[in-house]
């Protein structure tokens, strides 16, 4: 039997069988999770589902859940996750909302949220570049949600935004701010992932520059910090 990996989100258990290719969650995803919050009969759609743990925490609440993502591996991935916890997903390979009618009471999105080094870059075949990579400043994916995600809504529809301060996080909350009214609802410092750390120059550069936030812990780890959000639309308020 493969492997399974247990993981507790939103008051709920989901099993989870890794899949090559496909990212688990990971401690900057559980910190987004943490956030969540997903009532029974809700409309939820899961954008850049990965391995699908957000849409099946959200069906084993009892949500009605589409969930996306660029990858057809891990849409397969996704259903084949939700049918071991014992619920049904709608998966949908595409960018964002993969063409799905609106509106929904509840969008998550764990999208790509740091500016990778372009030195990693170049390690990585095109497919992992694509799935790590938020574009030059950290933030193309967010900005084409927030952009998107508004004509998916309805008045009390609630998008939950993590924004990652390894990104040009000031341009991410000034244009949520032209659509959306923010509630914060998480913040805490996180380890870097191994990637900045191996390319730490870059990172420091960005850091003077007042482009991102990096910063050494009493443990001498380098971290930065993640924040949740809670966006609904300010013309339907």
């Amino acid at each position: 039997m493969p492997t399974r990996i247990t993981l507790t989100l939103m008051g709920v258990d989901v099993v989870l069988e890794p899949a090559e290719g496909v990212f688990t969650p990971s401690p900057h995803g559980m910190f987004y999770a943490r956030a969540l919050h997903v009532e029974p009969g809700e409309r939820v759609i899961d954008i850049g589902t990965g391995s699908g743990v957000l849409g099946i925490a959200a069906a084993k609440r009892g949500a009605h859940v589409l969930v996306t993502d660029i990858s057809a591996r891990a849409v397969e991935a996704a259903e084949h996750n939700a049918q071991l916890n014992g619920v049904q997903i709608d998966g949908r390979v595409g960018t964002l909302f993969a063409g799905a009618e609106g509106p929904f009471d509840v969008i998550l999105a764990n999208l790509p949220n740091e500016i990778v080094a372009p030195a990693h870059i170049a390690q990585l075949d095109p497919a992992q570049a694509h799935a790590l990579a938020g574009g030059a400043r950290g933030n193309e994916q967010i900005l084409a949600l927030l952009d998107a995600a508004h004509r998916h809504m309805h008045a009390t529809s609630r998008l939950y935004l993590g924004v990652h301060a390894l990104t040009d996080y000031h341009a991410t909350l000034r244009t949520a701010l032209d659509h959306y009214a923010l509630r914060l609802l998480d913040l805490a410092p996180l380890p870097v992932k191994p990637f900045v750390t191996e390319h730490l120059d870059f990172y420091r550069g960005l850091a003077e520059a007042g482009v991102i936030e990096l910063f050494s812990d009493a443990d001498g780890r380098w971290c930065s910090y993640g924040y949740v959000y809670e966006l609904r639309c300010k013309s339907m308020e």
